[in-house]
């Protein structure tokens, strides 16, 4: 069996959550398949590279358009693949136009990710494209209950619709020898009251929401990522008094991830709206043990964290109810191990890496049979 895989981009280089997933399901898939990723190249160069046995194809990319690559060449790539079965990852415009412009009628498969919400003023210039591209797919991926009830896209499409929630390498998470005394020395040299915060710095993020929080909560929060916001929420630290106990890292090794997340006592995901469709990093700290602090968005976000099991729960946009939320944990060490095992446990029954290779390839054999 022969899949490529088509996205704007593939990690590495790139570090956000949709691009980190497909890495882990297709160096999974690769074990059993031929598996071919396709991203545009940021140049005007096809480059190719294999990765943990996964061939990446970066095709040419003539610049971005409301952060849609233009890349020509994609279709005619697509189709000399001749994949049996091709699976994009939604949204990406460029891939959509590949797979219909390609002429090649193999069996698509589309994991929906999210909605379209930053460039929704042109949806509806893309409409009949996506009317198309939804009747010929075979089976839609959704990673979540709440994400399809609360899409007015997705909602549309139920009936050929699979729930495979992204699931994490929990091995990969496991400490190291030696690990263990960095996350002392971690502990020793900001305290025991360690908020932690991994993404990528963007709008939706709601981190000026932590960092206001923060004005309330006697602890140190560090957040680790980049991205556009940086700048602007260095800034705001200084200006709101607590920029020596919010610590930009920056992008970090595993490795050193690894020891954050374990020295935490508390991880919070603060996002503002449904651009925020799962959020990965949640499952990444559950599998550490740690309970979660999120917002209650109607998207996966509240699908991975239920209130009271895992972690809490809070409004979007309050700034207020979030350093509450933190506190009751930092402040309530049996709740905080309660929640922190009930979240490892719930990792391990159903967000597993091996759990969504599986039902992935499950998906791909229906699609397959005549």
């Amino acid at each position: 069996m022969r899949v490529v895989h088509v996205f704007k981009d593939y990690y590495p280089p790139t570090t956000g959550g949709i691009e980190q997933h497909m890495r882990l399901l297709c160096t999974g898939l690769a074990r059993q398949m031929d598996v071919t990723v396709l991203v545009p190249s940021r140049s005007r160069r096809t480059l190719e590279e294999r990765l943990d046995g996964v061939l990446v194809i970066r095709v040419p990319e003539y610049g971005r358009y409301a952060s849609v690559p233009l890349c020509p060449t994609m279709p005619v790539q697509l189709r000399r693949l001749r994949p049996d079965i091709v699976h994009l990852h939604f949204p990406n415009p460029m891939g959509d136009l590949a797979y219909l412009l390609s002429g090649w009628g193999a069996p698509l498969v589309i994991t929906y990710h999210a909605d379209i919400i930053k460039q929704r003023p042109f949806v509806p210039f893309y409409r009949p494209v996506l009317a198309l591209l939804f009747k010929q797919a075979q089976r839609i991926i959704a990673t979540s209950p709440d994400y399809i009830a609360s899409s007015r896209v997705l909602s549309r499409y139920r009936r050929k619709t699979t729930i495979i929630p992204f699931g994490v390498d929990r091995e990969a998470l496991s400490l190291r020898d030696g690990e263990a005394t960095e996350v002392e020395w971690l502990r020793r040299d900001l305290g025991r009251r360690l908020v932690v915060f991994v993404g990528v710095l963007r709008y939706y993020k709601g981190l000026d929401i932590l960092l206001r929080a923060m004005t309330k909560v006697a602890g140190c929060l560090l957040i680790v990522g980049s991205g556009p916001e940086r700048e602007r929420l260095e800034a705001m630290a200084v200006q709101l008094g607590v920029a020596n106990r919010a610590l930009f890292l920056g992008e970090v090794p595993e490795s050193r991830l690894r020891v954050l997340l374990h020295g935490a006592e508390v991880f919070v995901l603060p996002s503002i709206d449904r651009c925020e469709a799962f959020g990965i990093a949640q499952l990444e700290a559950m599998a550490c043990g740690k309970p979660v602090v999120s917002t209650d968005l109607p998207t996966g976000v509240r699908f991975v964290n239920p209130h009271g099991v895992t972690g809490l729960r809070v409004p979007p946009r309050d700034p207020d109810a979030l350093a509450d939320a933190v506190n009751r944990l930092l402040d309530d060490p049996q709740l905080r191990a309660h929640l922190g095992q009930a979240a490892q446990e719930r990792v391990e029954r159903e967000f597993t890496a091996e759990g969504m290779i599986t039902r992935t390839l499950e998906v791909y054999r229906e699609v397959l049979v005549p």
